[in-house]
């Protein structure tokens, strides 16, 4: 019986261990798509079509990557590598793109929005732009 026992705890503790071992990978980077951009001035409504402007998050080094796959898109940012961040401020986040806060963001599973009407100093802006993106 007690060999028995010894066996049982022995198969207990290595799953155990290999359970352990099998950790999900972590997200390191996350592709969006814009496929809106309203507001600004003259209250502009452009929709883009899946991948035809994709914001690149990597999460590990902090970079963004802006692709632009059309000519003469003049939404958002230019295509290029930008630092960033993200803040919680008064229970909000924000991004911060160079050092410069670029508007709330609210990721709801596959839908990520920034709004640039909301700052974190708790001001509204009227003129600014909301982006929504897919994945």
């Amino acid at each position: 019986m007690r060999k028995f026992a010894i066996i049982i705890l022995s198969l207990v503790l290595v799953s155990c261990s290999i359970e352990s071992d099998l950790q999900p990978p972590t997200q390191t980077s996350a592709k969006w798509s814009l496929i809106q951009a309203t507001g600004g001035l003259a209250g502009s409504n452009t929709t883009y079509q899946q991948n035809q402007i994709n914001w690149t998050f990597n999460e590990v080094n902090g970079t963004l990557i802006v692709e632009h796959n059309t000519a003469g898109v003049a939404d958002a940012l230019d295509p290029g590598t930008y630092d960033y961040s993200i803040q919680t401020i008064a229970n909000e986040d924000f991004l911060f793109i160079d050092d410069l806060e670029y508007g709330s963001i609210v990721v709801t599973g596959n839908r990520f929005i920034i709004n640039q009407n909301i700052a974190s100093d708790g001001s509204i802006i009227t003129d600014k732009f909301e982006y929504r993106f897919a994945r």
